[in-house]
């Protein structure tokens, strides 16, 4: 049984009649998706402990912090032409929020082939709108990339066969993909490659090759980097395994307390209870996307929104029953691909009945609000403990340090790339004896600074030099020579 295709849109002079409106709706939601980000969010935000390992790896002015098994190599390309020439993190936020409102754009601007009228202007307003998407868009995270890469690619895929730059575009959208979040990539090829037999009549092997070429992009330097960095790409998946708590689990309980934060149910953090209105919130996605099924159905073009909402739910799998703890952000490419067939439902019900019309523009202001409150706070309580260790740099730089140098302890990893030393970020687990990134930094001797707050110290730092920083901080700096 075939996908059904979309009805052909009314056309004047060859060219569809709604091929601009759409377009012009779509960039100015775009743009004021980039304005949102630097008044709810702000882009005097310091940078988070992802971001600095991220942008440490092709840095000018620090050196590589540790990298992990389950992390790509997508963002410190997307990142690399602005921290290879400055250390300002207010200059890579403007970077980023530019970068972040022209993919929003471009994603769903695939879709004005599609959908015709408001549909794709809406589902980026809603997406757009989420505090995921405000908080991350100008934070160097892969996520809300992958998310706008899955929304393009699926878009591709439906074009596929009637446009012949659809392939290019499918193959551009999954190498992005999978240079951010190999393992997302693979689960949204694969459902799109089942879908090619369905939705293309023709040309359907290009369509495939281009899904395996984008792919390869980001698996081929995954397993390239595996073979030189962790043993070979068997021993990496194992690490990231270990690292990422992988195995069968249920996950869907975290996921619904980290809805209104924090950003990661991990690591001892409290999130607390499940938020009734955060749930509501929730509960209606997967109504609404029934709902526009339902209407695209009325509409003549349920295939490419049934095949969005497939991949949406097939990339949700994983983090709900595989991954055993909670970020919320792992569920920004579910929340972009079923952002199509909500906008369908919001734009039936605002062509409905009076009644209709007041309940679902009501619905889309409060989601608005809601997830606008969500992204202002979440970004004010991040700005507290970012602010603070950008005090506890200037306070370091003060003290004397300086390149060559090694920060380990809390925040190390930010330290490190704002002081432009070598980093081992930990929260208190320091060991009883120095380890081994501390014993070569002192053999090049490298100034060595120990940083942490309120946590019991190793036998080692006895007798170091201990200077109080603020925040209730503390650094520990050896003597001369000192060997621990």
């Amino acid at each position: 049984m075939t996908i059904a295709r979309p009805r052909p849109q009314p056309t004047i002079g060859g060219r569809p009649r709604f091929a601009l409106r759409p377009a012009g709706w779509l960039a100015l939601v775009s743009v004021l998706y980039g304005l949102a980000q630097l008044i709810l969010v702000s882009p005097w935000l310091g940078i988070g402990w992802d971001e600095a390992v991220y942008a440490s790896q092709v840095a000018s002015h620090a050196p590589p912090a540790v990298w992990s098994a389950p992390r790509a190599q997508g963002v410190p390309l997307l990142v690399a032409p602005v921290v290879a020439v400055t250390d300002s993190v207010l200059v890579l936020r403007l970077y980023l929020t530019v970068v972040s409102l022209l993919a929003l754009f471009g994603a769903f601007f695939v879709w004005t082939r599609i959908l015709a009228g408001p549909v794709t202007a809406v589902a980026a307003l809603l997406f757009g709108g989420c505090w995921l998407s405000l908080f991350y868009g100008n934070e160097a995270m892969p996520n809300l990339y992958t998310a706008l890469a899955a929304v393009a690619a699926t878009g591709f895929v439906i074009l596929a066969g009637r446009w012949r730059w659809a392939p290019v575009g499918l193959a551009v959208a999954l190498a992005v993909m999978s240079l951010m979040r190999p393992s997302d990539a693979l689960v949204a090829a694969a459902v799109l490659a089942v879908a090619v037999f369905f939705v293309v009549d023709r040309g359907r092997p290009v369509v495939l090759a281009a899904i395996a070429a984008g792919l390869a992009v980001g698996w081929g330097q995954w397993a390239a980097e595996a073979q030189q960095r962790f043993g070979g790409p068997a021993a990496r998946l194992r690490d990231a395994g270990e690292h990422n708590g992988t195995g069968w689990a249920f996950s869907v309980t975290e996921h619904a307390r980290a809805l209104d934060g924090p950003t990661l149910c991990r690591f001892g953090t409290d999130c607390g209870p499940v938020s009734p209105v955060a749930l509501a919130w929730w509960v209606a996605i997967p109504l609404m996307a029934a709902l526009g099924l339902w209407a695209a159905r009325r509409a003549h073009r349920f295939g490419p929104v049934a095949l969005a909402v497939v991949t949406g739910v097939a990339l949700a799998l994983p983090y709900l029953f595989y991954v055993s703890y909670a970020a919320p952000r792992f569920l920004m490419p579910v929340y972009a691909l079923l952002s199509i067939a909500v906008a369908e439902a919001v734009v039936a019900g605002l062509r409905g009945r009076r009644a209709l019309q007041v309940v679902v523009a009501t619905g889309l202001v409060a989601h608005l609000a809601l997830q606008g409150a969500y992204g202002h706070r979440m970004a004010a309580i991040n700005r507290d403990g970012r602010d603070m260790i950008g005090a506890v740099a200037g306070e370091l730089r003060r003290a004397g340090v300086r390149p060559p140098c090694m920060v380990y302890g809390e925040s190390g990893v930010q330290l490190g790339y704002l002081l432009g030393c070598h980093s081992q970020g930990i929260i208190q687990r320091f060991a009883e004896r120095p380890p081994s990134r501390i014993r070569r930094s002192l053999d090049r001797d490298d100034r060595l600074v120990l940083v942490h707050k309120d946590v019991p110290l190793p036998p080692y730092v006895e007798g170091w030099r201990s200077i109080e920083l603020p925040g209730r901080w503390q650094a520990r700096f050896p003597a001369q020579g000192e060997r621990p």
